[in-house]
């Protein structure tokens, strides 16, 4: 999967921001920097990356471009995953 562009609706920007304090660019660089990244049963993708923490991004797909649908800090088992992959 290469990601060319990065998209966001304006609501979950404000949402994400105010409900997880992660900024649009954390979640952008989350995902521009070579994330682990698995597809998830509703058909969307789960990406963990380490931008200023580890943050994980909620995202749709098509074409390059990935349009984000939620990001937070990752949780423990997140983080473990991330780590163990990434040795």
């Amino acid at each position: 999967m290469i990601i060319r562009e990065v998209v966001i609706d304006k609501k979950v920007k404000v949402k994400i921001y105010n409900k997880h304090g992660i900024r649009f660019r954390e979640a952008r660089e989350v995902l521009l920097n070579k994330p682990l990244a698995r597809k998830t049963r509703d058909g969307r993708y789960m990406a963990v990356n380490r931008a200023e923490r580890h943050i994980t991004v909620i995202f749709s797909y098509y074409n390059g471009i990935a349009d984000i649908v939620t990001a937070y800090p990752s949780s423990d088992w997140q983080i473990k995953l991330f780590k163990k992959v990434r040795k």
